[in-house]
Parts: structure tokens; sequence; C-alpha cells
């Protein structure tokens, strides 16, 4: 797994959607990625969790860019 931690400082809240988008489109695949990989003891047969959609992921990404930056109106703390 490749780990890069890019900086949530970005200069207006459209380049913070982009950020949280390509963040989420990231941390979607590798969740689904492990999802398949989980193996159940003795052949269980039991639901999988509904999936998280890639846009709860965005949105809650979005609020923390939005955060660290202070909601863009008076810079970041």
């Amino acid at each position: 797994m490749k780990n890069r931690f890019p900086s949530l400082i970005t200069m207006d809240a459209q380049t913070g959607l982009v950020l949280a988008s390509q963040l989420a489109d990231e941390l979607h695949g590798q969740l689904q990625q492990a999802g398949s990989q989980v193996e159940r003891p003795g052949g269980m047969n039991c639901l999988q969790p509904a999936p998280v959609p890639r846009e709860v992921i965005s949105g809650i990404l979005f609020y923390a860019i939005a955060s660290a930056n202070g909601g863009w109106k008076g810079g970041a703390l």
C-alpha cells in the first residue's frame, strides 16, 4: 500500500473539493480491495457490511479540508 500525505491547505473551496475527490477515490479503492481479502472462519456465509459510498467519503474529507483551512474566509489556522 502506497501512503502519501498531501497538505490539506488549499487556496479555495474548489481546490479543496478536487483534493477531497482525489483522496476519496484512493481511499474507496483501498477499502474495496481490503474488503475482498477478508477470510471468513470456517467458510461462514454471513452478509458483508454495505460498502461506504464514495460520495460519503468525499464529503467527510471535504469537511476535514475545510476545517483545516478555517473555512477559507479567515485563512488557515
